[in-house]
């Protein structure tokens, strides 16, 4: 026989043992108490949330022979419904039986007196997914409901509801369980079960759970098969692609000394562990969060992931408006990992774009005015001038936006044996081994090569984001000196997403038909800068900032 599962066995069967949802235990106890049950219930909210649990809960309560004590446990009436064969609790699953024909039938034996208890109770699961037809007659029993019939409505999506159900319903929104109480029902549990299994562990399966607790109990009942009832929070991380604390600060770190190798490294070791990224991601924003807060409230109370000796050493290196600055574009590469074909390659330009900004993240820190200043002794015939303090600069991201004529315009110059010079060239990129070059390259891999012309190639992708990230003007041109050196393609790039490509070709087709196609565009390449070779004295200005360097006469 099947083992039961998890969030089977420790279904709740009466009020008192429903984990979280207070204001809605207590306000359907007190309405049975008082005797003002009404005619239809609708329970909204997340799934793994306690909906279905509640509706039969309820269901049972109204039966009971027991007022005072209802659900009692121990009447027949309770436990034919925890048997599942009372005949007046009718469960129905909306997904499967979404026809007008079966609500029809539920109508009328909704007509039929009660067998067994007080009342008839209709459970309906899923009931967004009933047909209009079938909604509408429900609609209309709503309206005008038997006598001694309850209707309890469950659902995931109430927007997908008639609102005329909704406003004849008493309606209850269910929220996300806390991780707190999933952590301590999934400890009760497994002290039930004999399973092993650490605090830090429960919290780390109730953070997967996201607020159900059907969830929690199923990755319980996994665990625990895998680690033989003995369950570690390590054990949790490698089943389910995690990743430590610790590891994330050191990223975090690596980002904010502009160690370019070694967050190429640990993203790479990332890519073969198979972490979540949007996980990772949420806990490198949860980690810069508390820092901010700790940095402006300095109270451990607020603190939800690190401790405060974690939040102090990173205010040593850093301060809070970089924490947030980081926090803000870790949170918009989120949105871009849907909308790309490799997750991983976009987190690491985004990581890469963090540590190897012009100036170091950790600069402007309060605390940068302690490190003692770097002192270059020099011939006694050099001038000495006191350096300059540099004005803050904020620049605006420009990115190019192209339109359908701007692209007609391009692909007028466009030829085959152009396009075919184009994709030898960025054939080469996969046998570049420069880290420097990493964040380029992994754009790029991204990509298709498009229609391409003489000073132009087309570069096509299914992101906007990434599009937009390449026509940015300075990631263009850094984009052209890169392929250029490296690739020795010296045409001007030009990105376009799949759907723009599409409609420009089929315009294109529409307009050479009527001959109005326009003139080629003009294009204007990037001139190389020539840089010139620093003096000692520059190179060490540019490690350490000019505000933390002394030049003084020799000797």
């Amino acid at each position: 026989m099947a083992r039961t599962a998890l969030y089977q066995k420790y279904r709740s069967s009466t009020f008192d043992e429903v984990v979280g949802q207070e204001h809605i235990v207590q306000a359907i106890k007190n309405a049975i108490k008082q005797e003002k049950v009404t005619h239809a219930y609708l329970f909204c909210g997340p799934r793994g949330t306690g909906k279905t649990t509640m509706a039969r809960i309820l269901a049972k309560a109204v039966n009971c022979e027991n007022k005072a004590e209802a659900p009692c446990e121990k009447c027949e009436n309770c436990l034919a419904a925890n048997d599942g064969t009372h005949p007046d609790i009718i469960e129905i699953n909306a997904a499967n039986e979404t026809h007008v024909e079966n609500i029809r039938d539920l109508i009328e034996r909704a007509r039929l007196a009660p067998m067994q208890g007080e009342n008839k109770i209709y459970i309906i699961d899923e009931v967004h997914q009933l047909s209009s037809a079938a909604s509408s007659a429900l609609l209309k029993t709503l309206e005008e409901p038997p006598e001694n019939v309850i209707f309890i409505l469950a659902t995931t999506d109430p927007q997908k509801l008639l609102p005329t159900i909704i406003s004849r319903c008493q309606r209850y929104d269910f929220t996300k369980i806390t991780t707190k109480q999933i952590a301590n029902h999934l400890m009760h549990v497994a002290n039930s079960e004999n399973i092993k299994l650490e605090e830090s562990a429960a919290y780390t399966i109730a953070q997967l759970a996201e607020g159900g607790m059907r969830d929690a109990l199923s990755i319980l009942d996994q665990s625990a098969s895998y680690s033989a009832d003995n369950i570690t929070e390590e054990e949790i991380e490698r089943v389910y692609g995690l990743s430590t604390n610790e590891e994330k600060l050191e990223l975090i770190k690596d980002m904010l000394a502009c160690n370019v190798e070694g967050v190429i490294k640990r993203v790479e070791t990332y890519e073969e562990k198979g972490i979540d990224l949007q996980r990772f991601t949420d806990g490198l924003i949860d980690i810069l969060k508390d820092t901010v807060v700790f940095g402006h409230t300095q109270k451990s109370n607020l603190l939800k992931t690190i401790d405060v000796n974690t939040a102090a050493d990173l205010l040593e290196v850093t301060n809070v408006d970089t924490c947030m600055q980081m926090a803000e574009e870790l949170l918009q590469a989120k949105e871009k990992y849907k909308f790309t074909t490799s997750a991983i390659n976009c987190f690491e330009v985004v990581c890469l774009a963090l540590a190897t900004r012009e100036k170091p993240l950790n600069k402007g820190n309060e605390r940068v005015s302690e490190i003692k200043p770097v002192v270059i002794k020099e011939h006694a015939s050099m001038d000495v001038k006191e350096p300059e303090k540099k004005e803050k600069i904020t620049k605006e991201v420009e990115t190019k936006k192209y339109s359908q004529e701007d692209i007609l315009s391009l692909l007028v110059q466009c030829n085959k044996e152009e396009k075919q010079k184009s994709e030898d060239s960025f054939a080469k990129l996969s046998s570049i081994e420069d880290l420097s070059v990493k964040k380029y390259i992994a754009l790029l891999n991204d990509i298709v090569v498009g229609p391409a012309g003489k000073d132009c190639v087309l570069l096509i992708t299914k992101s906007d984001a990434i599009s937009e990230i390449i026509n940015e003007a300075e990631m263009n041109k850094e984009l052209y000196m890169f392929t250029r050196e490296y690739l020795n393609n010296k045409k001007m790039l030009f990105a376009l997403t799949e759907n723009e490509l599409k409609d420009a070709t089929e315009e294109f087709r529409n307009r050479m038909q009527t001959n109005t196609l326009p003139e080629a565009m003009k294009i204007k390449k990037y001139k190389a800068e020539k840089k010139s070779e620093q003096t000692p004295e520059e190179k060490v200005i540019e490690l350490f900032g000019e505000e933390n360097v002394e030049i003084i006469g020799g000797e």
